[in-house]
């Protein structure tokens, strides 16, 4: 229990010495941010996160019994994720960014969440198309169609 005093206290005052390097780097507006305005923020939300763990643990509330990371599953997992976080910036010339999201999302969804098809597929198609309204349609954002993807449907 002490040792996890001593490293939530520890990771608070990496989060203060961010947030004041953030700080001195300029964090602008909201409309126009600047280099520090992300991590300044990263950096308050992660320390505001560590306060309540922190006082979750002086009331004497830590998460009891903590498990291995790598044990069953959870190794499978990582490899599942690692190799679908690789094949991403690899496909997305290819397919294109919404087939490429749209796999991405129901893999990760099906093989690491081990979700039911239907499921699968309506969030897929819900985050590729949301994802798409947002970057390309509301924030003018190019991504790749994809070369398979042009030569069915030329732009």
């Amino acid at each position: 229990m002490k040792k996890d005093r001593i490293f939530l206290f520890l990771w608070l005052l990496f989060c203060v010495f961010f947030a004041i390097e953030s700080w001195r780097l300029g964090l602008e507006r909201i409309r126009a941010p600047g280099p520090g305005f992300l991590p300044f923020w990263v950096s308050v939300i992660v320390g505001i996160l560590t306060i309540i763990e922190l006082v979750k643990g002086i009331r004497g509330r830590f998460v009891g019994e903590v498990q291995p990371l790598f044990r069953g599953k959870r190794v499978r997992n990582t490899i599942y994720a690692g190799s679908f976080l690789f094949a991403y910036p690899l496909l997305i010339e290819r397919i294109g960014f919404f087939l490429c999201t749209l796999f991405f999302t129901g893999s990760c969804l099906r093989l690491i969440g081990e979700k039911k098809w239907w499921a699968v597929f309506a969030v897929s198609i819900l985050a590729s198309v949301g994802s798409y309204a947002l970057f390309v349609v509301w924030l003018k954002i190019q991504f790749p169609v994809g070369k398979w993807v042009e030569s069915f449907f030329p732009v």
